[in-house]
């Protein structure tokens, strides 16, 4: 009767001696035999109900890394090349003053989105997805904090819209809080992505959904509707983005809130979030500055120096961060991690330092003028000092990839909340003393050499590493790099990349045979992919 009961489903546990009984019986019960044991198993792992039922992490190695590395560089290359055209087809379609309109309902987009800014994908990927408590705790809390920034959103609206006068900003940002809410359900999946080193499905996702978004923009403009497009466009990318993530994670999460882990998420989103509000403020108030000291032509120069300069660290950094820290938190030795840092670091600088040097070489009066015209001359002044942030924009995020990885993100926010007063107050004091060449020069000390010095000592120390030791291999790279800026500065502009290019791989063959033969396989490897795609 009670093999009846239990093969009938209302048996909470088999029998073990009913279990080895029906294994020793003869062939036509072996059937129920493995039934008992696959209903032994799955008692067992009810027990045990705190794992979840998402694929392991995939192997960190060095294929592995070098192949998540071109789809995470590639990724962010399509995405930023999509949104450019994307903006360019627009301004062909709508009127600059349909372009302000939505510039301001992008404000406070950009500022209630700085809560979400892969909060949620960060913690995920610190924590790992073995323990169901914290996927399904923090996917909860992500989705509390959308809804609630949502709904502040659209009851600040109508404030928002009586202060600039333009009504229609009521249900712009209304549409902007429902695409909030979906950030937010989208981060915790594209956490588990990143935590499975998918960045091949994340980067196809993605570019899915910015295609969408290109697509239903345009056709929008073209029917005549106006700024709405942005929404219609934004909304339907965020919307396939959202189904796909989830799609290919496969994993239902729960509504639940473990009180055990809920501390724990709770102390890494408020840092996460105070290190983007801080970040936020460091990127943007100089633009602020110009803008509202200096004037609207102060700040047309200055911001097209300014995306000249930080298209490519933006791209990078955005790499690092993914790649980084996905790798580091694979490697549970705290020794290990360091020389990882150390590593990326020497990388950065024998490989993106001479990328800046010939972008500084290029890049000057007269090739300003030939592309934008002569009116933005005063343009090339400013390219030196801005591209000295760039470089240490990607330095830090290394640091800053880590700290996260460490479970540290804390000490982020510290270091950018530090920071943020210090680089307004020189912003305008160079603003006052140097227009908008002062505040470049304020932007290359206080955020290029002041704020990677402090980050990485504050860094280092809460981590209890050299600072120095970690640093130091980069050194070398960057001290040639300068040196060969200076000597082949006053040559023809035409002749001066290649020259600086050659004599830069001179001296790594001489310093750095190892990097050199990496650059080699790399250059050979290109060519060879250059030679079949013309055969075929």
């Amino acid at each position: 009767m009670r093999q009846v009961n239990f093969l009938s489903g209302y048996a909470i546990a088999p029998n073990p001696s009913i279990c080895a009984f029906l294994r020793n019986r003869e062939t036509g019960d072996r059937a129920i035999a493995r039934f008992c044991k696959v209903r032994q198993k799955r008692s067992m792992k009810s027990i045990d109900d705190e794992s979840s039922d998402i694929l392991p992490t995939e192997p960190t190695s060095k294929n592995s890394l070098l192949k998540n590395g071109f789809w995470a560089t590639y990724g962010a290359f399509a995405t930023r090349f999509l949104a450019l055209a994307n903006n360019l087809l627009l301004a062909r379609l709508l009127l600059p003053s349909e372009f302000g309109v939505i510039g301001v309902a992008y404000i406070f987009w950009s500022f209630v989105n700085l809560f979400a800014q892969d909060t949620a994908a960060s913690f995920i990927v610190y924590k790992g997805i073995k323990d169901k408590r914290y996927l399904n705790t923090t996917y909860t809390i992500s989705l509390g904090i959308g809804l609630i920034l949502a709904v502040g959103l659209i009851a600040t609206s109508p404030l928002i819209a009586k202060f600039f006068g333009i009504p229609d900003l009521i249900w712009l940002l209304t549409g902007f809080a429902f695409n909030l809410v979906l950030s937010f359900y989208q981060s915790v999946y594209v956490g588990v992505l990143r935590s499975q080193m998918r960045f091949q499905s994340l980067t196809n996702l993605t570019l899915v959904a910015s295609m969408a978004r290109v697509f239903s923009t345009v056709v929008s403009a073209l029917l005549g509707l106006s700024y709405w497009s942005f929404l219609i466009g934004d909304m339907i990318s965020w919307v396939i983005a959202s189904i796909l993530a989830r799609r290919e994670v496969k994993y239902n999460f729960q509504l639940q809130i473990d009180k055990e882990v809920c501390s724990e998420v709770l102390s890494y989103s408020l840092g996460g979030t105070g290190y983007s509000l801080g970040y936020y403020v460091n990127a943007n108030s100089d633009n602020f500055v110009v803008g509202k000291l200096l004037g609207t032509t102060s700040l047309g120069y200055y911001n097209l120096a300014y995306q000249l300069t930080m298209a490519l660290p933006v791209i990078l950094s955005q790499v690092v961060n993914q790649i980084g820290m996905s790798a580091f938190t694979q490697m549970t030795d705290d020794k290990q991690q360091e020389n990882a840092l150390k590593n990326v670091i020497e990388q950065i600088a024998v490989f993106i330092t001479p990328i800046y040097a010939l972008f500084f070489l290029i890049i000057d009066k007269q090739a300003i003028s030939l592309i934008f015209g002569e009116k933005w001359t005063p343009v090339a002044a400013l390219i030196p000092w801005l591209l000295v942030f760039a470089y240490f924009r990607v330095v830090n995020s290394a640091i800053s990839s880590m700290l996260q990885a460490k479970g540290r993100p804390g000490v982020n926010a510290k270091v950018n909340l530090i920071i943020a007063p210090i680089a307004v107050i020189g912003f305008v004091i160079g603003s006052i003393q140097g227009k908008i060449i002062g505040v470049s020069i304020s932007v290359a000390i206080i955020l290029g050499i002041g704020w990677t010095f402090y980050w990485w000592s504050v860094g280092c120390k809460a981590l209890k590493w050299s600072m120095i030791k970690i640093l130091q291999p980069s050194f070398l790279p960057i001290f040639f790099t300068v040196i060969l800026m200076i000597c082949f500065s006053y040559l023809p502009i035409i002749i001066k990349p290649i020259i600086f290019a050659i004599a830069y791989l001179i001296v790594m063959r001489r310093f750095q045979p190892i990097y050199f033969r990496k650059i080699q396989d790399f250059a050979d490897k290109g060519f060879l992919l250059i030679r079949r795609k013309i055969n075929l």
